[in-house]
């Protein structure tokens, strides 16, 4: 081959390699734009109400100046704080409950064969493919042609209210909490279990020193998810709820239909920085290990001991303490267990790398925020 022939294939060849240049700058070109306006398209609603929570005027229109007047408003609102005490408590039940439920189903169709077992599984997954009018709806239902009249036939009256909308809420929870745990049970080493059992324990002791802690990051994501749904849900609430049963959302949409002002811009944004530390939350549970889950258990522990231990002492000292009191030293039963962990936390926190401990250390500070401003409303 001629030294001519030689440079025009080089030439061809250097030609090619601009073309694939261009063609992989203009496709992650293509690429960024796409996510820039989906994203934008997404969150830029949600930047401009935040921005307008801050706003000094009534105005939803035009930001004028910047004031913290409408989340002040919002702690003085007593209407606000008990819709807040309302969501807690049926989110906390329904957590508890769908979490149980939830985690033993996941281990049930994870070790056992049985017939109609694939039905089973696909009807698992209902809650969370039906429209949730639907689900509403089927709820109502229930509760009314079902429920009602066979406690009547047993002598209860019951009614909609805190309780209905409890039980809703645990029907829709448990899916996604057995989802979580499902999923972490596909990566689950059976052997662990064996040596357990090959070193003398027993069926109970290879559950709670093995299974478990292994399944917890599993079990914790699916709970703050769970806990999260529960906050968050309104179209199943409205269905289920009773006179005077008030959640968040449901309040959040009776300040809608008088109007659109700052004060619902600083609830809305007050409840979607919880809810989203919540997922993150569980994003960071259902990704880490006993890192993240000790660490989570740590802060949630000492967040809730604080104002409860407050509250606590504040009855004692009106003369107004009940045995129902008692309930507010759960906390230290929390904290007490939680501390069992701290040696082996710090030690961990000690191994992992720079990204690692500032993550474990956001969730500890993340779940003691969200502990200590619960506890407080409930107590207060």
């Amino acid at each position: 081959m001629t030294t001519e022939a030689l440079s025009q294939v080089a030439a061809g060849q250097r030609r090619v390699t601009a073309r694939q240049r261009w063609a992989a700058r203009l496709a992650r070109w293509s690429l960024g734009t796409n996510a820039a306006l989906v994203f934008g398209f997404l969150y830029l609603p949600v930047l401009i109400l935040i921005i307008f929570s801050f706003n000094s005027t009534r105005s939803v229109a035009v930001f004028s100046d910047f004031s913290t007047e409408w989340y002040l408003r919002l702690a003085a609102n007593g209407e606000l704080l008990q819709a807040a005490r309302n969501s807690l408590l049926i989110g906390l039940v329904a957590t508890a409950g769908s979490t149980a439920i939830g985690t033993l189903t996941a281990l049930a169709m994870d070790r056992y064969r049985f017939r109609l077992r694939t039905v089973f599984d696909a009807n698992l997954y209902l809650p969370i493919v039906i429209p949730e009018i639907v689900m509403g709806i089927a709820l109502l239902l229930f509760f009314n042609q079902g429920l009602f009249p066979l406690l009547a036939r047993l002598g209860v009256r019951a009614s909609t209210g805190l309780i209905t909308i409890t039980l809703a809420h645990i029907a829709f929870d448990i899916p996604f909490v057995y989802v979580i745990v499902r999923a972490r049970l596909a990566d689950f080493d059976r052997t662990l279990e064996e040596a357990a059992q090959d070193l003398g324990a027993d069926e109970w002791r290879t559950f709670t020193r093995v299974t478990l802690p292994l399944l917890m990051p599993g079990i914790i994501g699916g709970a703050l998810m769970a806990f999260t749904l529960s906050l968050d849900d309104y179209l199943i609430t409205a269905f289920t709820k009773g006179v005077g049963s008030q959640t968040m959302p449901l309040y959040i949409y009776s300040l809608v239909r008088k109007g659109v002002t700052p004060e619902i811009n600083a609830l809305s944004t007050a409840l979607l920085i919880g809810s989203m530390g919540l997922v993150g939350l569980s994003l960071t549970a259902q990704a880490g290990g006993p890192l993240f889950t000790r660490g989570m258990a740590l802060g949630a522990a000492a967040g809730s001991i604080l104002p409860a231990a407050a509250g606590l002492v504040g009855r004692l000292a009106n003369g107004a303490f009940s045995p129902l009191d008692l309930l507010r030293l759960l906390p230290l039963l929390l904290l007490w267990l939680a501390g069992r962990g701290l040696r082996d936390w710090l030690a961990d926190l000690r191994e992992a790398n720079l990204a690692g401990r500032a993550l474990a250390v956001f969730a500890l500070l993340a779940s003691a925020s969200a502990a200590f401003i619960s506890v407080l409303l409930l107590v207060g």
